[in-house]
C-alpha cells in the first residue's frame, strides 16, 4: 500500500519568466518501508489578474503531474551527471546484484526502491479523483481507494513525509519561505533562486542521501526488535521475502497515462486547445464518422503529453486483435516550431496574441507567436532595457497638465520703484520683554566674556581660580549686586532658558 500527496514547498524558484514563484511538491510514499517512490515539483498559482479572472503566474499540479508520480514507481531512478558516488544503488544496502539480475534497469541507477504499489490511498483533491488518474491507475492494476473527508489519519504517514520534507530539506534552502517572519529567510526575493529542474534534482538527491539512509523508529526486524532499520535496510529485508518482478512498461502503456480527450474527426482533422491535428491524403477519413460509443455521443479517444504537444495519438478500439491501435497524428504547423514547446507555451503566446488584437482561429499567427516566445525566453532580457517595478507597471498613468497659451510673465512690464516699496514693519517693543516670565533673566548684567568665563568647564582651573562645581568650601561667596551669575554655576531653571544674547 502506497499514499501520495501534494503541498507546497515553501520554497521561492525562478520562473520561466525570470520572476520568483512558489513550488507544490507531490511525493508518493511506500507504508511498509517509508520509501519515497516518486516525487515532482510544479509551479504554484499565485494569483489573479485583476478583472480577467485568469491566473497570474503558474499552473499548480494538474492530473497529469500526479500520473507521472505514479508512473516513477514501476522504473528505477537514474543518477544524474554529477551526482555524489554515494547516490548510486551499487554502494548501498540494497541487493544491488540481485536488483540488476532481474531488471537490467538498475545499471547506474540511483539507492531508490522500487515499488510497485498495489493500493494507492489519495485525499479529495481535484488532481486525484480526476477520472484521468483512475484510469491510468487501473490500466497498472493499482487500486484507488479514498481516504475520509477531514481525516488526516487515513494518509497520516505521507502527511508526516511532508512535515519532514519541510524541516528536513526546505528550511536548509536560501529561497525558504514560511509563513512565519521570524523563521523565513531575509531578503528572499534578492538572492539567487534555484530553477525548477534545479529544486528537483537536489530534492531527489536528497531523498537518496538523507531520507532513504535515516534509520526509522517504526522500521524493525523482528529478529532484532532493539535495531532500528533504514529505508533501504527494511526495503532489502522485504524483497528478500516477497522477491521482485519487472514491470517495464510497454509504449503503449505509456501513452495510456497520457491526459485523454474526446474528439470528432472531420476532414480537417481534429482540435485539441485550438491546435489542428491532421494527416496527409485522407488517411484519417476511417474515423470521420461516429465511433459508437453511446457514452462519449460517438466522438474519438486521443492522448496526448502537455510536456510534448507536437503529435497526440488516436486510439482505434476497432482494430484487428494483434495490430496497433495506436495513430500518430501530428500538429500540421509544427514545422514553425523549431524549438521544444509545451501546452504552458502555447498557452502564454495565445494570450499575447490575442493581447495584441489577433483572432484565435488564426493557428499559423498564434504558432509564430509561440517562436518569437521561445525565442525571447532563450535570449533574456535585455541588458540595456530597464525593467518596470510591478507597481510602476500597475500605476495609472496621470493626465498631462494642459500647456499654458500665454507666457505667466507677459513683456511690458513698468519698472520697478525701490521708493514705493514697503519694507516689513519693526518690532515695537524691546526683545526681552517678549518672554512673559517671573523669573529674572540670569547675565543681563554681565557682557559676553564675562558670560562665557562664568560658565563652568569652558576654561581649566587655574591657581587662582575656584575649585570643582561640586567642592562647595572651595567656591567663593557669590557676589550679591550681580545675583547668582557671578563664577558659581547657575542655579536650576526648571528647563527654561532666559535672554543670554
Amino acid at each position: 500500500m502506497s499514499q501520495i500527496d501534494t503541498t507546497g514547498l515553501d520554497v521561492l524558484v525562478l520562473g520561466d519568466d525570470g520572476r520568483g514563484i512558489s513550488v507544490e511538491l507531490t511525493i508518493a510514499i511506500d507504508v511498509a518501508t517509508r520509501s519515497i517512490v516518486g516525487s515532482l515539483l510544479v509551479p504554484k498559482r499565485t494569483g489573479r489578474t485583476g478583472g480577467t479572472g485568469r491566473w497570474a503566474a503558474g499552473r499548480a499540479t494538474r492530473s497529469f503531474d500526479t500520473m507521472q508520480v505514479v508512473a516513477q514507481t514501476t522504473a528505477p531512478l537514474p543518477a544524474r551527471p554529477g551526482w555524489a558516488p554515494e547516490t548510486f544503488m551499487d554502494g548501498s544496502d540494497l541487493p544491488f546484484e540481485d536488483l540488476l539480475a532481474a531488471d537490467p534497469r538498475f545499471a547506474g541507477a540511483a539507492a531508490r526502491p522500487v515499488i510497485k504499489p498495489e493500493t494507492l490511498v489519495i485525499d479529495h483533491g481535484s488532481p486525484f479523483i480526476s477520472a484521468d488518474f483512475t484510469r491510468a491507475c487501473h490500466s497498472l492494476g493499482i487500486e484507488v481507494r479514498e481516504a475520509r473527508l477531514r481525516t488526516a489519519v487515513d494518509k497520516a504517514i505521507v502527511e508526516r513525509a511532508m512535515l519532514a520534507v519541510k524541516t528536513g530539506f526546505s528550511q536548509y534552502l536560501a529561497s525558504y519561505t514560511h509563513h512565519r517572519l521570524d523563521l523565513r529567510g531575509k531578503r528572499v526575493r534578492k538572492q539567487p533562486l534555484w530553477t525548477i529542474p534545479q529544486l528537483q534534482e537536489l530534492f531527489e538527491q536528497w531523498v537518496v542521501l538523507r531520507w532513504q539512509q535515516t534509520p526509522h523508529a517504526a522500521l524493525r526486524s523482528p529478529f532484532t526488535p532493539g535495531l532500528r532499520l533504514t529505508l533501504n535496510q527494511m526495503y532489502a529485508a522485504l524483497v528478500s521475502l516477497r522477491g521482485y518482478r519487472s514491470t517495464t512498461l510497454t509504449a503503449q502503456e505509456n501513452r495510456k497515462l497520457l491526459p485523454t480527450v474526446w474528439v470528432r474527426v472531420s476532414r480537417k482533422g481534429f482540435q485539441i486547445n485550438n491546435r489542428t491535428y491532421n494527416l496527409d491524403r485522407g488517411k484519417l477519413d476511417l474515423f470521420r464518422g461516429p465511433s459508437g460509443i453511446a457514452a462519449q455521443q460517438g466522438r474519438w479517444e486521443v492522448h496526448y503529453s502537455p510536456d510534448h504537444p507536437e503529435v497526440a495519438w488516436l486510439f482505434n478500439h476497432r482494430a484487428e486483435p494483434g495490430t496497433d491501435p495506436w495513430v500518430e497524428v501530428p500538429f500540421i504547423h509544427r514545422r514553425l516550431l523549431k524549438d521544444r514547446w509545451t501546452e504552458e507555451t502555447w498557452d502564454q503566446a495565445l494570450r499575447i496574441h490575442l493581447a495584441a488584437g489577433g483572432s484565435r482561429r488564426d493557428e499559423a499567427a498564434v504558432t509564430r507567436a509561440t517562436a518569437r516566445l521561445l525565442r525571447d525566453l532563450a535570449t533574456g532580457p535585455s541588458p540595456t532595457a530597464a525593467r518596470p517595478s510591478p507597481r510602476a507597471a500597475a500605476a495609472v498613468p496621470r493626465p498631462a497638465l494642459p500647456t499654458p497659451t500665454t507666457k505667466p510673465y507677459a513683456d511690458g512690464l513698468p519698472p520697478l520703484d525701490p521708493d514705493s516699496v514697503r519694507p516689513f514693519r519693526s518690532l515695537d517693543r524691546p526683545a526681552g520683554e517678549l518672554f512673559d516670565t517671573p523669573e529674572p533673566v540670569r547675565g543681563a548684567g554681565l557682557s559676553l566674556d564675562d558670560f562665557l568665563a562664568s560658565l563652568p568647564g569652558l576654561h581649566p582651573p587655574g591657581p587662582t581660580d575656584p575649585g570643582p562645581v561640586g567642592d562647595n568650601n572651595c567656591r567663593p561667596t557669590p557676589d550679591t549686586t550681580q545675583g547668582d551669575s557671578s563664577t558659581g554655576s547657575p542655579p536650576p531653571s526648571n528647563g527654561r532658558q532666559g535672554d543670554d544674547r
